[in-house]
């Protein structure tokens, strides 16, 4: 199996990494519910549903073995006038090599436009500010943040359907992360 390409694996996380989509059969995802860091999960027949793509993008198609199924869906892309190309060998090839993946149950649900949403504080402090940085750059590159009052994060995440984080309190129901720890 070929190892997955090591400039990819330099351009994950960085602002010039092209958008990694995984359209991998249900099947295969469901045998390995990971994904690689910042890559968005789109099976092959929910293309349209593809939030930020556009032809100012380019991606990367990743399917379980590299094959004709990721060359497929690229070249739909590449219909979109959307500069795409296939990870060689895949999601195996990525997986063997052992670079991070991103366990997919640990992602938040996206929202109608398929980014995720995340809700903390309003006036993040200096260290803070690389929580929606890292989220950006390794789970969801679409990601949408909500700044608001402390005493409002958990409220605005039930409403809107998003992960709060950076939390004082602790809310029990939901099981959040919080900076406090449990006892």
């Amino acid at each position: 199996m070929t190892a997955p390409n090591t400039i990819l694996v330099r351009l994950v996380g960085t602002p010039k990494c092209p958008i990694l989509i995984d359209a991998r059969p249900t099947h295969d995802f469901d045998a390995d519910p990971r994904l690689i860091p910042s890559s968005v999960r789109c099976g092959p027949d929910k293309l349209t549903d593809l939030p930020a793509v556009g032809a100012e993008h380019s991606a990367i198609v990743v399917c379980q073995t590299g094959s004709s199924l990721s060359q497929g869906v690229a070249a739909l892309l590449r219909l979109r006038r959307i500069s795409a190309e296939v990870l060689e060998g895949g999601f195996e090839a990525w997986r063997q090599a052992s670079p991070p993946l991103v366990p997919f149950a640990k992602i938040p649900p996206v929202d109608a436009s398929g980014r995720t949403v995340w809700v903390t504080r309003a006036r993040p402090k200096i260290d803070r500010i690389a929580c929606p940085w890292l989220i950006r750059r390794f789970i969801d590159p679409c990601a949408l943040f909500l700044f608001v009052a402390p005493s409002d994060v958990i409220e605005v995440a039930e409403r809107f359907g998003g992960a709060p984080f950076d939390i004082d309190a602790t809310d029990e129901r939901h099981n959040w992360p919080t900076n406090k720890p449990r006892t």
